[in-house]
């Protein structure tokens, strides 16, 4: 029998993994969360499941009780954000404890702290999949398809629009301005460099209901992971935008000022970080927030190379709520690595370990639509 343990998995992200979990029928689920109630009634829900789903209340930065909970599964999927505050610590946790693990980590800096431990996971027994998500994670997979499709390949561009009325969780809000503030890296002319976020737009079209939004540089993981899975790439550039539009213009001036910093401010008497001041205010005040967004996400993913001598163009899309893309994406990467053990202990990002055919396929029988479009033109010689 195969034991999930989703930590997080009351939450808005977790939750949704949860569920998917019990859909594809696996044998054993358990909830860890530090929210006891929100555990219960999730529990609740399955309980004429053929799946055995329990719920513990757990907290992550109770380290002893962590690794003991993690020991008790087979396979731990971290939904708990933001990650770059709690990634580190619970994939050590899983290594000391031995187990796989698979997260939606979104942060560029904990992908950068997870990678400098490369070596030290390879030589323990667990197998560590990271980005197993909407974005990275879905994204991911499309640019491997692209890049498997094709002779060579010279760029990969990619793209998220997330809408407020289509978040729920405090976590995810967080990650947005980190996402938005300082340099962030790219991966540029072969290289990997820090730009500053919010420069260098570029409109995608996105599938209904989103259409075309401007998106611009935002920090997140894919620039460093592709490049280290895909060979011979120039250039893997990240860019995001919020919706409704004027998120965007809201999020800069919010950036400008500094607010979007993890420094400390002072409150009265009280100190707190900056930005987690604004993400709690934000998140209390929501439903003002998504006046004007439409309950969807998107992802777009272009891949530029050349296949028998032509210059050819492709793009995936797709079109969701945020935590199916998600959750549902954790969820397939989970059972792909625990059916799998042919893959050995060690650190991946999705394009290096997860098949593309397998996880579309995967897809389609969750109704989530992945739009493929191919463009080709012949290479003129002057």
């Amino acid at each position: 029998m195969v034991k999930y343990l989703v930590l997080g998995g009351a939450g808005d992200m977790g939750s949704s993994v949860v569920n998917d979990l019990v859909y594809s029928h696996v044998e054993a689920v358990e909830i860890g969360d530090y929210n006891i109630n929100a555990t219960k009634k999730l529990v609740s829900k399955f309980k004429n499941a053929d799946t055995v789903v329990k719920g513990n209340f757990i907290d992550i930065n109770d380290t002893k009780k962590l690794i003991e909970t993690i020991k008790d599964s087979d396979i731990v999927i971290n939904t708990i954000g933001p990650f770059y505050k709690y990634e580190k610590l619970v994939i050590d946790a899983a290594i000391k404890a031995e187990r796989d693990y698979v997260d939606i980590c979104d942060d560029y800096d904990a992908t950068l702290e997870v990678f400098n431990k490369e070596k030290e996971i390879k030589k323990g027994k667990s197998r560590i999949l990271i980005g197993m998500g909407w974005t990275p994670g879905i994204t991911n997979v499309c640019a491997k398809a692209g890049y498997n499709e094709l002779d060579e390949v010279s760029d990969i561009n990619i793209a998220w629009s997330g809408s407020a009325a289509d978040a729920a969780g405090l976590a995810v809000i967080s990650h947005v301005f980190h996402a938005v503030t300082g340099e962030i890296p790219m991966y540029i002319d072969g290289k990997l460099e820090h730009v500053p976020a919010r420069q260098f737009k570029r409109e995608v079209e996105f599938p209904e209901p989103i259409n075309k939004v401007e998106t611009y540089f935002v920090g997140h993981p894919e620039p460093i992971t592709i490049p280290k899975y895909l060979n011979h790439l120039k250039n893997v550039t990240l860019r995001g935008a919020l919706l409704p539009e004027w998120h965007n213009h809201l999020v800069n001036q919010l950036a400008d000022i500094e607010l979007t910093e993890d420094k400390k401010i002072k409150v009265g008497e009280c100190e707190i970080s900056a930005r987690d001041f604004l993400s709690h205010f934000v998140h209390q005040t929501m439903e003002q927030f998504k006046s004007g967004g439409v309950e969807a996400s998107g992802f777009w993913v272009e891949v530029v190379g050349k296949k028998n001598k032509k210059n050819v163009t492709i793009e995936f899309s797709g079109a969701d709520k945020m935590n199916k893309l998600t959750g549902w994406s954790a969820s397939i990467g989970a059972q792909y690595l625990a059916r799998n053990k042919n893959i050995k202990p060690g650190l991946y990002a999705p394009e290096g370990c997860i098949d593309p055919n397998y996880f579309f396929e995967e897809l389609s029988k969750r109704k989530i639509k992945v739009k493929k479009i191919r463009k080709e033109e012949e290479i003129i010689k002057g």
